[in-house]
């Protein structure tokens, strides 16, 4: 007799929160699939119109609750928990929070010598550029005095054949 109680017990329980939380879905449905008009000219509706996310995904427009009409009791109060698990957590210092605390610092000095050295390898890659351009020029140099020397033996080789 007591099992049957409390099978019923849980039922109407179960039925009671059904239709706790149904109005809730009937009010988020109450915008969904509506024209702009028809969005627009319902108060408790917003009209959004089409954008492009950050990703480059494109959304189509749409009809939806105004903010903050949407939110249930249920949704506030999960919310003050959270915070008030968060003034737990950093009233209290762990040896797992002091671990963090250290790697996050080695992370620090790890992406610091990761900057230095690409530093480094910018300062290395502008002076190899500017060798290289050192060098260039004097093959140029090079190549326009051969070419000075050719026309000048070729001068000199007429003179003499004449």
């Amino acid at each position: 007799m007591f099992r049957f109680l409390i099978g019923k017990i849980a039922a109407l329980a179960f039925i009671l929160a059904a239709f706790t939380f149904a109005p809730q879905t009937a009010q988020a449905a109450e915008c969904k699939g509506l024209s702009k008009t028809q969005c627009t000219a319902n108060d408790s509706c917003s009209y959004v119109k089409s954008f492009t996310r950050s990703d480059g995904t494109k959304v189509k427009s749409f009809c939806r609750n105004k903010p903050g009409r949407g939110t249930s009791s249920a949704t506030k109060k999960k919310k003050k928990k959270v915070v008030k698990k968060k003034v737990k957590k950093t009233n209290e210092t762990t040896a797992a929070d002091t671990k963090k605390k250290k790697t996050t610092s080695t992370d620090k000095k790890k992406k610091t010598a990761k900057k230095a050295k690409k530093s480094e390898s910018a300062e290395d890659k502008k002076a190899a550029e500017k060798k290289a351009a050192k060098k260039k020029k004097a093959d140029k140099e090079k190549a326009a005095k051969k070419a000075k020397d050719k026309k000048k033996k070729a001068k000199k080789k007429k003179k003499s054949s004449s």
